[in-house]
């Protein structure tokens, strides 16, 4: 099904790659953005099931750096909409909000932290990231298209825990089967993923390389849907997916399925067991 211009996915591309995420917060706030909540939630802890001293993630689509802000510091995701709304931080030059935000994060640093690698094809988002202490590093290799580069392919060498909280739609099996063939034995990945795509095509990717994934089942909220018409177009998804939106995207709201693969050499206990609790 091709979909038409009147009946897709809101398209929020132009706030991604800004020099700063006020306008990403300004924007998304209104309609209940959460998914990048529920992510860290989630990812902190896988961290600390994997029971590793440095911890290393690799965070897909980072955008800014907000997953990588949530799981080093205390601070909430709503802690971050009202500081980047506040009309007070709205007036500043982008290089003194970089200097601020430095200062915010450090001082709301978590001790022991994860070490964070973004990647994300919107150069000016990773280097805000990086610049603010959000992520220790940053890459802008765009997967789909391109194997690693030497500095990713270094950077990955590390990596225990790959997330992303919205990447799938935006990137494929392509992206994932590369990372995959740069990491270490034992990674494991986490993703959310909105019902309204299949995540199938990545979890035989993942097979390919040892990996078994499993699906929690209970669902997230990402956010509200924009109108009518949006609403329309992911509940139409959903049913051609041959899933019930009833309770769910029929509320108003896009959900998400969080997916968990792990190695298949592994013994463990299952990712709602793991996970039962944290929300």
């Amino acid at each position: 099904m091709t979909d038409s211009p009147a009946l897709q996915k809101t398209d929020f591309g132009a706030i991604y790659d800004q020099p700063d995420p006020r306008a990403y917060f300004a924007t998304l706030g209104p309609f209940g953005y959460t998914i990048p909540q529920h992510g860290a939630d989630a990812f902190s802890r896988l961290l600390a099931a994997r029971q590793q001293r440095p911890r290393t993630v690799l965070d897909l689509c980072c955008s800014y750096g907000i997953v990588g802000t949530l799981l080093r510091t205390d601070l909430r995701l709503d802690d971050l909409y009202a500081h980047y709304t506040d009309p007070a931080v709205a007036s500043l030059p982008a290089e003194k909000l970089q200097r601020v935000d430095r200062e915010w994060i450090a001082e709301h640093r978590r001790q022991p932290t994860p070490r964070v690698v973004g990647l994300d094809v919107a150069p000016h988002a990773v280097a805000y990231g990086v610049e603010v202490g959000a992520m220790d590093a940053g890459v802008t290799d765009n997967l789909e298209d391109e194997p690693p580069s030497d500095r990713l392919a270094e950077l990955l060498v590390d990596v225990d825990l790959i997330t992303t909280t919205g990447g799938v739609g935006y990137v494929t099996e392509k992206t994932f089967d590369r990372l995959l063939r740069s990491c270490r034995a034992g990674v494991w990945v986490a993703s959310l993923c909105l019902r309204t795509y299949d995540y199938a095509p990545i979890a035989e990717s993942l097979a390919s390389h040892g990996l078994r994934t499993e699906r929690m089942s209970h669902t997230f909220r990402q956010r509200r849907f924009t109108n009518d018409e949006e609403r329309t177009w992911a509940m139409s998804r959903v049913a051609e997916r041959g899933l019930d939106p009833t309770g769910k995207e029929s509320t108003g709201w896009y959900h998400a399925d969080l997916y968990l693969s792990r190695p298949e050499t592994e013994s463990g206990p299952p990712v709602d067991e793991l996970l039962a609790g944290a929300f």
